[in-house]
């Protein structure tokens, strides 16, 4: 009996080991100096990017799944570009918007003034 107990849980191990890595093997993930470096990517016309972030944006950091229509981008910006944000966005209070992308709803968190973090707006959050 114990040999069963031991033998099923190395077969789940393994089983959540092989998911863990097929569900981690559908994120990509990149990083930019600046927007120019950015827009070189092609990552705006794949919707990977909002085509709204500042023109000032640097020190970008990007994540999608390639699975699902989910992003994660952080940026830091020129604060006085924030007009990026408050005309293509609607406001939901003075540090956060919500957006559109390529479709889906995008949440945008502003911090300090010019950091933003822009996040698939997931059932609703």
């Amino acid at each position: 009996m114990r040999r069963v107990s031991i033998a099923a849980i190395v077969i789940l191990t393994v089983l959540f080991g092989v998911l863990y890595l097929l569900i981690e093997s559908e994120k990509e993930s990149n990083e930019f100096g600046n927007y120019e470096e950015m827009a070189e990517s092609g990552l705006i016309n794949l919707g990977w990017i909002p085509a709204f972030i500042p023109k000032s944006a640097y020190d970008i950091k990007e994540e999608h799944r390639v699975d699902v229509s989910r992003i994660h981008v952080e940026l830091k910006f020129d604060a006085s570009d924030i007009n990026s944000f408050e005309v293509a966005c609607n406001k939901l209070h003075e540090a956060a918007f919500i957006c559109a992308n390529s479709g889906y709803p995008v949440k945008v968190l502003i911090t300090n003034g010019n950091y933003a973090i822009i996040r698939s707006v997931q059932n609703g959050t």
